[in-house]
């Protein structure tokens, strides 16, 4: 291990804790009240430990029949009763002040990581391992609680504590008790002797763990996949190796702090035995009273009670620096979709700038009234990088309440576009309007409020069916409840189980069947009731009978709603009252499915169907719906 004993990196180390007291610049005053508490409790008990002694040596000092109420024996007992109290009563008020600080800030950073997730999500997620999130969220938020909550007070404490405490000691033996106040500071900067290396620590640490953290999570999450695929001792295997790298970074991190501990014990026992020496030849020249001798020692390791915890702090300052760095990483990272001006994801802005920053484009968003769902996308091209353009020239009008069924190969960039109308993402270049507003100039919260989309992996939480649904529309009515799940084809399956609305489902919807699950989205979209729905490859896991009597329940409610279907099976799309077909990110063909039989080579090679070169399409559709079916 190499130690870097010149060192002139410790902003570097300092920088992301700094930056990151700005998220908890509304705990400001919990904190100092929790600093001043615990420098009061600190001063309290050095004063308990020095009057202790102090009313000792008075005692033993005196005569047996001196009246131990008067003088210095007295003044000296009450101050003891005092110092007492005190101490019990600040330690109390610290401690109770340090755990509301803790757990406001663990609910502080939790929410801005949260918020930063919804707010990049998706495309800020796509490079980034949901472990790896999950463990910023959970481990790294607990370590900067720790530092936070429990440290930053004692570094306050580590300046005001010895200062007053040394303070005392030169006005009773003079300069020589400057000599406790030079160990502590030596003490306290023996960790500033190694700061380049610990800040280099505890980003191996960190992101060793985070590596971890991310494989656990995958596993656990894949676990059906591994078992399936035959791949247990392979995931076993990269398990056991992170867990070793981790193991090495942190025996690294061990050792550097071992000689650092080393080192400030022998700082301590230095500075005592120079204390003991000089303060006993100074009594035994008559310069020091006999019954200040353990006071000065009492006194003395006073001093270095605050300088200790502030070292122990210091130790860990590599590992706290990586936390604060990785969660930095994710509150601060760039939105590729940028809401207007005055609006702050996760509610950080007032409602009142929301508000304005939306209506000023969007009638909708003043008096909360439902959009009609007219869409219409005026030339958008989009990539996911600048190199790989996806859609190209897209021009398309949606009118309200239509249904349109949008087709095409795998990579045409069907599912884009729905991102598109949920603004996950902006086009790079034209806009998607909704009822005439580009989605760009309106908050992405409040497009999703207007527009759903259903796609082919819904996420279900574990709880009950009725949790679910209510996730949808919390003031839903039972009634309601029935008919969405009835609607969705669900409602007969529902009913023969015995819990009925209150069968668990597990996490991930793992009790559920794909279709079930399928179908329970779907009846939370119907809860939803949003004035644009897009449905992306949600038959995927349906039956011919299920997906027929969804497809007959869209088709009630096409009354008012535009809904968007994104499908590659021709049941699905030959209910569609109209059809765009998209290829190489353009649109080739659009019309109903009998039209585009008739007349698109394209859409005929794409459904598979027998006469794509044959004018002749009187089978079209018994014939198309059997090849779907097979593929």
């Amino acid at each position: 291990m190499k130690l870097v004993l010149l060192n002139s990196t410790p902003v570097r180390l300092l920088g992301p804790i700094i930056q990151l007291l700005s998220v908890l610049e509304s705990q400001r005053m919990l904190l100092l009240r929790s600093t001043l508490s615990m420098t009061a409790f600190q001063l309290f008990a050095a004063a308990t430990g020095a009057l202790s002694v102090g009313l000792a040596a008075a005692v033993t000092t005196q005569s047996t029949d001196v009246d131990l109420g008067s003088g210095i024996v007295a003044v000296l007992a009450i101050g003891l009763v005092i110092a007492v109290i005190a101490n019990g009563l600040f330690t109390w008020v610290e401690s109770w002040l340090s755990h509301v600080l803790a757990y406001r800030v663990i609910e502080t950073l939790r929410l801005k990581v949260h918020d930063a997730i919804e707010r990049i999500t998706p495309a800020g997620m796509k490079r980034r391992r949901a472990g790896e999130v999950a463990g910023s969220a959970m481990a790294d938020v607990e370590a900067l609680e720790w530092f936070y909550a429990h440290t930053l007070g004692s570094a306050a404490n580590a300046v005001v504590g010895p200062l007053v405490v040394t303070t005392t000691l030169v006005v009773l033996v003079g300069p020589t008790g400057f000599i406790a106040l030079a160990g502590a500071l030596a003490l306290v900067s023996i960790p500033w002797l190694f700061a380049s290396l610990q800040a280099r620590q505890g980003r191996a640490v960190r992101s060793e763990l985070g590596r971890l953290t991310a494989i656990s999570f995958e596993g656990a999450e894949s676990l059906r996949e591994i078992l399936a695929l035959g791949l247990s001792a392979r995931h076993v295997d990269e398990v056991r190796t992170a867990t070793r790298r981790l193991q090495r970074r942190k025996r690294s991190f061990a050792l550097r702090s071992g000689i650092e501990t080393a080192l400030a014990d022998a700082v301590v026992a230095v500075t005592t035995i120079t204390t003991l020496v000089v303060q006993a030849d100074r009594v035994a020249g008559g310069e020091l009273a006999a019954g200040l001798f353990p006071v000065v020692l009492v006194l003395t390791a006073a001093t270095f009670a605050p300088a200790v915890a502030i070292f122990a702090v210091a130790q860990k300052l590599g590992d706290v620096s990586a936390a604060a760095e990785r969660v930095m990483e994710v509150i601060r990272a760039p939105s590729v979709v940028a809401d207007p001006t005055g609006f702050s994801a996760g509610g950080d802005t007032a409602a009142s700038g929301s508000a304005a920053a939306d209506s000023a484009h969007d009638p909708h968003a003043a008096d909360g009234s439902r959009a009609a769902g007219a869409i219409t996308f005026a030339d958008v091209h989009f990539g996911y990088t600048p190199t790989e353009p996806v859609l190209s020239g897209i021009d398309l009008q949606i009118t309200a309440g239509e249904t349109v069924a949008i087709v095409g190969a795998s990579g045409s960039g069907k599912s884009t576009m729905g991102a598109l109308l949920v603004r996950f993402w902006d086009p790079t270049q034209g806009d998607v309007l909704l009822d005439g507003v580009p989605l760009r100039a309106r908050v992405g919260e409040h497009v999703r409020n207007d527009v759903l989309i259903v796609g082919q992996h819904p996420y279900l939480f574990r709880g009950s069916v009725r949790s679910n649904l209510l996730l949808a529309n919390p003031d839903a009515t039972e009634h309601q409840l029935w008919t969405a799940l009835d609607d969705a084809a669900l409602g007969s399956t529902i009913r023969s189980w015995p819990e009925g609305l209150d069968h668990t489902i597990g996490e991930a919807g793992a009790t559920l069947s794909g279709g079930q699950r399928q179908r329970l989205a779907l009846a939370q979209a119907f809860l939803r009731d949003p004035a644009v729905l897009v449905l992306d490859e949600t038959s995927a896991h349906l039956d011919a009978v299920s997906e027929a009597a969804v497809g007959d329940a869209i088709a009630r409610r096409r009354t008012g709603t535009t809904t968007v279907v994104i499908a590659h099976r021709i049941a699905t799309i030959a209910r569609t009252p109209r059809v765009v077909l998209l290829a190489n990110g353009r649109i080739v063909a659009d019309g109903s499915h009998r039209e585009l039989l008739a007349s698109s080579p394209e859409y005929r090679s794409l459904l598979g169907h027998p006469a794509a070169a044959s004018p002749d399409h009187s089978t079209v559709l018994s014939s198309s719906a059997a090849t779907a079916e097979r593929r």
